[in-house]
């Protein structure tokens, strides 16, 4: 998911602000696949060994997002996927997009596991 949206962004800052330039799409697939792998590894924050509070998961969710947005922009500053300060600031707010649809659509798989889960707990409660 973290791919694609990667790949949907990029598309959309460079037709917008890169007009001039011709990417390769090999070369491009590659930095989209790299860029999401440095994204994914940056969810290593929200490893524990214990369940997380929720006051450090917000913590660990603010973390998340600095990190990304630290790592990711110079990044794609280096690969030409933007240019001038609005771009960066374009493609900031479009990183903080990204982690904000990844979170709605965690929050939708757990709440639907929560419901699985409570359902085989009534189906047993009720055999048992």
């Amino acid at each position: 998911m973290v791919c694609g949206i990667i790949m949907i962004v990029s598309f959309f800052m460079c037709s917008l602000f890169g007009q001039k330039t011709v990417m390769n799409i090999a070369v491009y697939m590659g930095q989209c696949m790299l860029f999401a792998l440095v994204a994914e590894l940056s969810v290593l924050v929200y490893s524990s060994k214990e369940e997380l509070t929720q006051k450090q998961w917000w913590i660990r969710t603010i973390l998340h997002l600095v990190i990304l947005e630290a790592v990711l922009l110079p990044i794609a500053h280096c690969w030409h996927f933007w240019y001038s300060p609005i771009d960066a600031v374009i493609y900031a707010a479009f990183i903080l997009l990204g982690k904000i649809v990844w979170h709605m659509v965690d929050f939708g798989v757990s709440v639907k596991t929560a419901a699985d889960i409570n359902r085989l707990i009534r189906n047993r409660k009720r055999k048992g």
